[in-house]
């Protein structure tokens, strides 16, 4: 050819993607296709696309590039707050946070904060199918020989301990809703050094789980962040009480991973007894 060309083929995201800026602007060709145009579609395929709801049908079913009404984070910018993989310092404190699930998705995240106090995601582990007991050897594997100050878990009690037997001691996360979106919220504007206090690696992710492809469910935070919504009303406003609890995962554990750092205070115990208090649980 006498010229370069590199062919993208995507999914439709939010109207301010930059694809999608571009391709208004005519600085790219796009050639729009729906999944019907596919030779080899199924109507088992088609029965999946029907079961999706809000922006992610709008999207994946109708190829719409549309924006979540009622976003819950929507000062979100995956231009800004996505960057690319750099080695952690290894003096960096780090947690991990943990929601659990089977056929809900489990996730395992892992956090670092830098001197200025901004935290980075740099690990993330979602997948559903398996049990807790087989989930801790691979968290185990994955930290490696990691420093981890602390691992805030939900509270199912039977599954704490099941980690804390395979060498992940918890502790108890601040699950309260309102303030924990408020605290991601605020991280995610920008501060007084017009830097935002909350970022995530790009390819964090450790592996996509086939069954949660099979559903066309978003796996990590990067792609829940941009569906997670508040209900809406008759009259079609927001109603900003609590999010909607579908694929909600990594968020609820981003959260838990920011109160932590956030809401101190909110803590009951220090981390030592907790942790104590598990293991002598167990």
């Amino acid at each position: 050819m006498p010229y370069q060309q590199l062919i993208l083929d995507v999914n439709p995201s939010a109207p301010t993607h930059w694809i999608n800026q571009r391709a208004n602007r005519g600085q790219l060709r796009r050639i729009l296709s729906r999944h019907a145009d596919n030779p080899i579609f199924t109507a088992e395929d088609q029965a999946t696309l029907d079961s999706l709801s809000g922006v992610r049908r709008t999207r994946l079913r109708d190829g719409r590039w549309a924006a979540a009404e009622g976003l819950v984070y929507d000062g979100w910018d995956a231009a800004v707050h996505l960057v690319d993989p750099f080695a952690i310092p290894p003096e960096w404190p780090r947690i991990r946070a943990v929601d659990f699930g089977y056929t809900n998705p489990f996730v395992c995240q892992w956090w670092a904060m830098d001197p200025d106090g901004r935290l980075y995601l740099y690990r993330e582990l979602v997948g559903v199918g398996q049990r807790v007991d087989q989930w801790g050897p691979e968290i185990v594997r994955l930290t490696g020989s990691e420093r981890i100050d602390a691992t805030v878990a939900d509270h199912d009690a039977e599954d704490r301990a099941t980690l804390a037997s395979v060498g992940v001691p918890t502790i108890a996360a601040i699950k309260a809703v309102s303030p924990g979106v408020q605290a991601v919220a605020a991280r995610l504007g920008r501060a007084g050094d017009d830097r935002p206090r909350l970022y995530v690696l790009r390819e964090s992710l450790v592996r996509r789980d086939p069954v949660l492809t099979e559903r066309k469910a978003p796996q990590g935070w990067a792609e829940e962040i941009e569906a997670y919504a508040w209900p809406v009303s008759g009259d079609g406003k927001p109603q900003k009480e609590a999010p909607v609890k579908v694929d909600d995962h990594s968020m609820d554990t981003g959260r838990y991973a920011v109160m932590y750092y956030d809401a101190p205070s909110m803590i009951p115990g220090t981390v030592q007894e907790q942790v104590l208090d598990t293991l002598e649980a167990w």
